[in-house]
């Protein structure tokens, strides 16, 4: 929450900067416009996909884009002098940089470790309410894209830095997962799937 509080002072700072610069910057201004519109469109087909499971192969390839936009934005508050354009653009820039950030901050990759060709676990950061890191099994689809096909909140770990696959077969796979062991003694924590037409 401070977060966000400090990052909409800084946009309501950089608000102010067209007032006290004298020199205006049109070419510049058409180039920060049309990439705010660029990177709010690819950022909305990302989070389209992302609700149905998917997202770009690498694992920094959607921080990137979400990173990318914010700029766009913060270059955007900066440059362009205050009218009633800017502030209908800000009723859609607002609420879609506060979704941004909650993807920066709770849709992050920590780390991706191999299965097979086709498929990786993967751990990344949880929501509030959750005790631990997500774990998800993720299948290759499109040759961009990464589906989550299983995913688990409740494992409690923290501090995952390892995941050795013992079995993926059909019907079943185990992992040794090491952790910190925080919240949780056995370390490497054996976690068994049984496949139920998962993949």
């Amino acid at each position: 929450m401070t977060t966000l509080i400090i990052f909409f002072l800084i946009l309501i700072g950089l608000n102010c900067i067209p007032y006290l610069t004298k020199k205006e910057f049109p070419r510049f201004k058409n180039i920060i416009t049309r990439g705010l519109t660029i990177s709010l469109i690819i950022i909305s087909v990302i989070v389209i996909f992302l609700y149905n499971g998917y997202r770009l192969e690498g694992i920094y390839s959607n921080s990137f884009l979400e990173l990318t936009f914010i700029i766009f934005v913060l270059l955007f508050f900066s440059i362009v002098k205050n009218n009633r354009t800017k502030l209908l653009k800000l009723l859609v820039l607002i609420p879609s940089v506060c979704l941004i950030i909650l993807l920066f901050i709770f849709e992050q990759v920590i780390a991706e470790y191999e299965i097979n060709e086709t498929y990786r676990i993967e751990v990344s950061e949880s929501g509030f309410l959750n005790c631990g890191e997500r774990i998800s099994i993720t299948k290759s689809e499109l040759g961009i894209f990464r589906k989550r096909i299983f995913t688990r909140t409740d494992l409690c770990l923290i501090g995952i830095n390892k995941i050795e696959t013992i079995e993926f077969n059909e019907n079943d796979a185990e992992f040794l997962i090491y952790h910190n062991g925080n919240y949780d003694s056995e370390n490497p924590f054996k976690y068994r799937i049984t496949n139920k037409n998962v993949w």
